[in-house]
């Protein structure tokens, strides 16, 4: 059947909720309070990271295919990903064979990484699919691990793997999230009917150029939203190490609140403007969609949290928020007056747009433009 009777709920679960057992141990306890209300449950999963992005399972697969290119040494940097995942397979799996079902999980994608990096010593070139097949391990690896551990509690935990969903896709194109929708539809639909707790991968593929080029780091946010859209969730949960979203910096301002309620509009220009809690990705599908995104803290699940709520309108209050950017670059262009403004504006932007560089703020004269430069250039 294409629909599901109960309410759906989707979890999506960031890299650093997920990098250690103590922590996996709170996202399991999160899960299971789900598991046992009158809602199917659906998780969607980032690559493990300890503690920081920069030790994290992703940054550590884009070191090991740099290593492979240059012909480094990448063995030691697999041992590392390994030690992650089995530590967690190790202190959370009493049960023999779910225990022996994830070692053999973890196992066989490293053994298939290390193949694949070994060929790319000897091709010395990295393609957008090739980079997709190393990035991928990641989440693969996280998905099944998680499944394994919902088995071990008596959750039907399924390992969903979404790598494979399209032959090649331009992610940019028109009709690419209706297609991803319908794809993800068939895939999990049949396994809520059967009673299932699908953990699905952040990671989907193939995109056409990398997931990292089409899409970019954040594409288990967009994974997510584009699961809470295909089985019509009440609502997506992103889980964070955040209350949700502050009217400052916490960690800056000592007088900061939480902010229980933003419209997709306020939500969307906080993220923009250097906000970490949500990404782009994760407002386009859910708030086309109506569905409500739900910020929560994976270590104060009794927190209130953020709701994003798609039907909400602007409201009449003055400055939500304060957000702030780090490394701006602005760049100042003078005109020798010979062309007219609208002229000058037009190249200006013309030769932004040639080489990729994306614009922030901008500030305009009849000869003079100011602007700053995106962190991602």
């Amino acid at each position: 059947s294409g629909v599901v009777e109960k309410p759906v709920i989707v979890q999506k679960f960031g890299g650093t909720s997920l990098g250690t057992p103590e922590k996996l141990e709170k996202v399991k306890n999160i899960m299971s309070d789900w598991h046992h209300k009158p809602a199917k449950c659906i998780a969607v999963v980032s690559a493990m990271s300890s503690y920081t992005k920069s030790e994290g399972t992703t940054s550590r697969l884009l070191a090991a295919a740099d290593a492979a290119v240059n012909r480094g040494r990448f063995g030691p940097i697999i041992d590392k990903i390994e030690d992650t995942h089995l530590a967690i397979v190790y202190s959370m799996l009493k049960d023999h064979a779910v225990k022996e079902m994830a070692r053999e999980h973890v196992n066989g994608e490293l053994t298939h990484l290390k193949r694949f990096l070994e060929s790319l010593t000897v091709i010395r070139e990295l393609s957008g699919r090739s980079m997709d097949m190393i990035v991928g391990t990641g989440e693969r690896l996280s998905a099944g691990v998680i499944a394994a551990v919902l088995q071990q509690e008596g959750i039907p935990g399924e390992y969903v793997n979404l790598s494979n969903l399209f032959d090649g896709i331009d992610a940019s194109q028109t009709g690419f999230a209706e297609l991803a929708k319908n794809r993800i539809a068939e895939t999990l639909i049949p396994l809520l009917n059967e009673d299932k707790v699908p953990v699905v991968t952040g990671f989907l593929g193939h995109v056409d150029q990398g997931i990292l080029e089409g899409i970019g780091r954040g594409y288990s946010d967009l994974t997510s939203g584009l699961v809470a859209v295909a089985t019509e969730a009440k609502a997506l949960q992103v889980w964070k190490e955040s209350d949700g979203i502050f009217t400052g910096n916490p960690t800056k301002l000592d007088n900061a609140r939480l902010v229980y309620h933003v419209t997709p509009r306020e939500a969307a220009e906080l993220t923009y403007f250097g906000n970490e809690v949500l990404h782009p990705s994760t407002m386009e599908s859910t708030i086309k969609h109506s569905v409500p995104v739900h910020i929560l803290n994976t270590f104060k699940p009794e927190s209130k949290g953020t709701i994003v709520e798609p039907r909400s309108e602007h409201p009449s209050r003055g400055v939500l928020a304060i957000s702030s950017k780090k490394g701006i670059t602005m760049l100042n262009i003078s005109s020798n007056k010979k062309l007219g403004s609208t002229s000058f504006l037009g190249r200006v932007f013309a030769r932004a747009e040639k080489h990729g560089i994306k614009v922030d703020l901008i500030s305009t004269s009849l000869v003079n433009l100011s602007f700053t430069v995106h962190e991602s250039v």
